[in-house]
């Protein structure tokens, strides 16, 4: 079994997290986005190592009583090892802790592994962005309800 780790994105983190993000998700960010992420107060950026080596990302805002997650992605080579479903788990678990009553994220419609993850979680569909992407394809706009403790 290999050692899972999260931690803060750092700089020297952002070559790899690009190369990830350029063969493991069809919405690619420039390395200046990823750059701007971890100068923004209200960007929460994590990688996920498995060993010592990065095979995933998330990003995610918090204001006030909200949270966005804007990307969430592990590389190709990782897939189906669960580890977007740990990635995710921990984020909502961080989340959680903030005073976060209600998270936000968007899939494109055609990725029905993302969908179906999130739907495990108990996100719900509430509205569709029609021709969002480059490409034409929809976004599925989907929101959880964090229960407070």
């Amino acid at each position: 079994m290999k050692k899972i780790l999260i931690t803060n994105c750092l700089k020297e983190h952002i070559s790899t997290i690009c190369e990830i993000d350029k063969t493991s998700s069809d919405y690619n960010w420039t390395e200046n986005m990823f750059t701007e992420e971890l100068e923004n107060k209200n960007s929460f950026f994590k990688v996920l190592f498995a060993d010592t080596k990065i095979v995933g990302y998330v990003i995610y805002h918090i204001i006030i009583d909200e949270a966005e997650i804007l990307n969430i992605v592990i590389d190709n080579d990782f897939k189906r090892q669960n580890l977007g479903k740990y990635l995710l788990e921990k984020t909502l678990n961080d989340i959680s802790k903030q005073s976060v009553k209600t998270v936000f994220l968007e899939v494109g419609e055609k990725n029905i592994p993302a969908i179906n993850l999130y739907l495990k979680f108990d996100f719900k569909q509430y509205n569709t962005r029609n021709n969002y992407y480059k490409n034409g394809e929809n976004a599925i706009l989907m929101k959880k309800t964090i229960c407070s403790i």
